[in-house]
């Protein structure tokens, strides 16, 4: 069941028990404070460090602390026994796999994952789920399939030369556990780079690199670089889009030759490229401002509508977008099964909360292509 427009779930008003896994990472913070702002329930706090988890809970007030180690089956087991909601805010997802989810579903909880794809949506559906579970919820894989949905109301169902034009990128730092997963997307299945959408079907190849272009919003020059994730495909095929160009967006030098160089080898090659990605990234945001944007432009060949969104940076839109799949759980708004969050939220009232969280900056949603301007930036 997804959230119609005409019943939105509202913040506040729910009493479940909401534990977070790697409760004060970049991203747990983030779900852990938006979930407190929303009033959505009751907060356990979990990661290795009890000390920091105390802090964070007294930070907040009203939560609760608790050890957990993803890495332990039995604290895992302790810390979903008694929840409602299990959010899984540790990583790298490479490395977590489904034991948080495992432990979650021997709890009798439901589940929510800032990350994962169909590696996970596929591993999950294995097990037979009489709660929901949401994965994907993040801002990639997430945000990036669930926004471009809005645009395609007004437009006409089934039309020729229906296109999406994606820009998605930003001056922003990385954990090592996000530069792990980053650089094993295209590995674990998640998409592949160069390749575009045309006319039903994945076209390898289809687009080059940019270098030094300016993209619609993007306060800098930037290198684009091709990428057309699983995600992106399911959408496509949802909205009958004959074309879709998605480009990832790197406004600093560091990271794209960080990125040049891969991450080819074993696990001590994979993780000093990671430490290489993150220092990178470093000096790219070193005299800048951190942010990120989503830029969307979706057009039935009569008609375009944008959205863009400007955030702080991935981490903390990724763990608000999670708190949102935690709100609609609690909410009664998703049904039992495995589903991904792009999938099965109301990309309206997505919006309507994201324009009142720490995350975002700026939010708008306008008739024209993406780059002109709305002076009202309303939908």
């Amino acid at each position: 069941m997804t959230a119609g427009p005409g019943a939105p779930p509202a913040p506040g008003g729910t009493e479940a028990e909401i534990g977070i896994v790697g409760s004060y990472g970049d991203v747990g913070a983030a779900a852990a404070a938006w979930l407190r702002d929303a009033g959505a329930g009751r907060l356990r706090l979990g990661g290795r460090d009890a000390a920091r988890a105390e802090s964070q809970a007294k930070e907040l007030g009203g939560a609760r602390a608790l050890r957990v180690d993803a890495a332990d089956p039995a604290a895992l087991a302790r810390f979903c026994a008694g929840c409602d909601i299990v959010v899984n805010c540790a990583g790298p997802a490479r490395v977590i796999g489904t034991r948080v989810a495992a432990a979650a579903h021997a709890a009798g909880a439901a589940y929510v994952d800032a990350a994962g794809d169909d590696p996970l949506h596929a591993a999950l559906g294995a097990l037979s789920w009489s709660r929901p579970a949401v994965v994907s919820a993040g801002m990639m894989p997430g945000l990036s399939g669930l926004l471009p949905r809005l645009l395609a109301d007004p437009l006409v169902p089934g039309s020729g030369g229906r296109t999406l034009e994606a820009y998605v990128g930003g001056r922003d730092t990385f954990t090592v556990a996000a530069a792990l997963d980053y650089l094993g997307a295209s590995g674990a299945g998640y998409g592949a780079a160069r390749a575009a959408w045309r006319d039903g079907r994945r076209v390898a190849g289809a687009l080059g690199t940019r270098t030094g272009v300016r993209l619609p919003r993007f306060p800098d020059r930037v290198t684009a670089v091709p990428y057309l994730s699983t995600e992106t495909e399911r959408l496509a095929a949802r909205l009958e889009l004959d074309r879709v160009d998605w480009w990832s967006a790197f406004p600093g030098e560091h990271v794209v030759a960080a990125l040049s160089r891969g991450a080819a080898g074993d696990e001590a090659a994979l993780r000093a490229a990671a430490d290489g990605l993150r220092a990178a990234a470093e000096l790219d945001c070193f005299g800048h401002d951190r942010y990120q944007l989503m830029v969307f432009g979706l057009s039935d060949g009569a008609r375009t509508r944008t959205l863009a969104l400007r955030a702080v940076g991935a981490g903390a839109l990724s763990g608000t977008t999670a708190g949102l799949a935690a709100l609609a759980v609690a909410g009664g708004l998703v049904g039992p099964g495995v589903h991904h969050l792009a999938d099965v939220l109301d990309p309206r009232w997505a919006v309507d909360l994201l324009r009142g969280s720490r995350a975002v900056t700026a939010l708008e949603v306008f008739d024209g292509d993406p780059d002109e301007a709305d002076e009202e930036g309303t939908i």
